[in-house]
């Protein structure tokens, strides 16, 4: 039996527990599933509370089945989505009950009742007229609950397990289902703020859980797999919405699936190197023997259970915790609080520029759901360059190229004349397509810069980075009423600051996976010490 074991920790034998087989691809089809159903829910403000055009309903003068078209009576120069105008009853008496420009008098009242286009959106059904505001605030209190989602999930994900953590925010988005029989504004928006706490962390932790699944040699791949189900989501969504355009049908639709989630607790399997780091070798050998099944790697479950959990962890390159490490020794390392502060700041811009840029393609000619379709389509080239250029040049190089390149594109268009629709466009996708490298790229980096004892919660710090920005994006529109090319100047400005940072971190395409904050500390002293 001893010769069994020896078998096992033979390095060919456990390099093939690396090889992706048929055990990877399941569990990454498995992760991405319900990472295509949180995206559809992270967009669905964009159609469920999108603007309705609707103007004041006047009684007295309507016709059996009143428009939003401004009638012939309606009074010059009247706001008709926020004001009323008084019916003059006497002009109104002697013109045999009928109105014209001259049935009023000269008092407006504030409007309470309207006349919308259609139903398609909350605006219409929670009766939102003239007070745009309150359409806006979803998305933006959507955003809000990410962040809050963001701080707590990459925390629990690194206590509790991947595995729990994932479930839980995968049912947890089915909690919007509520939304549909709720008829108060402000009990919607507390609904729409719960839903995204519960469903929002799994952004972290799913590109967590890729990333370990996969090993050192899928880490660009996983990457790329977490952006592509997130793009592929969103166009769904896009269709579904083309198709179905009611919204309460529409949340039906996309958020009952996600009930079906609870299954995960029987098929889906926790990371191996969180297992061993968290001392469940037990667990871990029992999650190998099902790799070794699938994959149909010629090792047996006996071979697996004599070997020594210390051995196990050595040749998975794990370095068990002899203390758990906490906030305190995150703060007291400088290496890890600097690429703390720089990834952060990555996946700040990168989801400013990028949601920014999502914002501002409503200047885009066409149908708003084909517009949505190809800005999210736009994004799937980019994943590729990410691949490539990953791979071939180095992380940081590609980061610092994406960000630049962005950067130089969005200046270009903004001072594009407007003649040349056709070349503005063209740089403003290819502005898109820059950002885009920098978004898919900065989970890889970011995963390979943090050890696996805080990687949870740090990629998690670095997320909700990203929902600050992501928050901040839709308000840029706003800063076109001082200078058109500020909201460029903007995205381009942060942009570059994000890839001058990076020159303070290092390349890890050829580094390990590191396992602790000790590891970390004592990789940057020997590079130190040779410099």
């Amino acid at each position: 039996m001893a010769a069994k074991a020896d078998s096992f920790s033979d390095s060919e034998a456990y390099l093939k527990f690396e090889k992706f087989g048929r055990y990877h691809f399941v569990q990454y089809v498995l992760i991405c599933l319900p990472l295509m159903m949180v995206s559809m829910i992270h967009v669905n403000y964009i159609f469920v509370a999108e603007d309705v055009d609707h103007r004041c309903l006047v009684p007295e003068c309507e016709d059996a089945n009143p428009s939003v078209e401004l009638p012939v009576w309606w009074p010059k120069d009247v706001d008709a989505r926020c004001f009323r105008p008084v019916v003059d009853m006497r002009e109104y008496d002697k013109s045999n009950q009928t109105c014209s420009n001259n049935t009023f008098v000269q008092i407006l009242e504030d409007c309470h009742h309207w006349i919308y286009e259609n139903d398609n959106s909350i605006v219409s059904e929670l009766n939102l007229g003239c007070q745009s505001w309150k359409s806006t605030l979803v998305g933006s209190l959507h955003n809000a609950g990410m962040v809050m989602s963001m701080i707590i999930t990459g925390w629990i994900a690194d206590k509790v397990g991947r595995k729990p953590t994932i479930i839980v925010c995968s049912i947890g988005g089915a909690v919007g289902l509520a939304k549909i029989f709720i008829t108060n504004y402000y009990a919607y928006l507390g609904v729409e703020f719960l839903e995204s706490v519960l469903a929002s962390g799994l952004y972290t932790v799913a590109v967590v859980l890729l990333i370990e699944v996969g090993g050192e040699s899928n880490r660009v791949l996983a990457g790329v797999i977490f952006s592509y189900a997130v793009y592929v989501g969103e166009v769904l969504f896009a269709f579904i919405a083309m198709g179905l355009k009611y919204w309460k049908t529409l949340i039906l639709v996309v958020y009952t699936p996600m009930v079906i989630f609870i299954a995960y607790i029987l098929i889906l399997k926790e990371g191996t190197r969180w297992q061993m780091l968290r001392g469940r070798t037990a667990e871990a050998k029992d999650t190998l023997k099902f790799v070794a099944k699938m994959n149909k790697i010629d090792v047996s479950a006996d071979e697996i259970n004599e070997i020594s959990d210390e051995d196990l962890r050595f040749k998975f390159n794990v370095v068990m915790q002899k203390e758990k490490e906490s906030v305190k020794d995150i703060l007291a390392s400088k290496e890890t609080m600097l690429r703390l502060i720089v990834t952060s700041f990555c996946f700040f811009t990168s989801s400013f520029v990028y949601y920014g840029l999502a914002v501002h393609s409503v200047l885009l000619p066409g149908n708003k759901y084909t517009n949505f379709v190809l800005t999210s389509i736009a994004s799937f080239p980019g994943d590729l360059i990410a691949l490539y250029t990953f791979k071939k040049f180095g992380r940081k190089i590609s980061l610092q190229s994406g960000y630049v390149c962005s950067a130089v594109f969005l200046i270009a268009q903004t001072y594009t004349p407007d003649s040349l629709s056709w070349l503005k466009i063209l740089l403003f996708l290819c502005g898109k397509l820059g950002v885009v490298v920098c978004f898919t790229g900065i989970y890889t980096y970011s995963l390979e810069l943090f050890p696996t004892s805080v990687r949870g919660t740090l990629v998690g710090v670095g997320n909700t980075a990203a929902r600050l920005g992501s928050m901040l994006a839709p308000l840029t529109p706003l800063l076109t009423s001082e200078l058109n090319a500020l909201p460029s100047i903007l995205f381009s400005t942060t942009a570059i600051v994000a890839a001058l940072l990076l020159t303070f971190t290092p390349e890890t395409m050829n580094l390990p996976l590191f396992d602790t904050i000790a590891q970390i500390e004592t990789y940057n002293s020997k590079v130190m010490t040779h410099l």
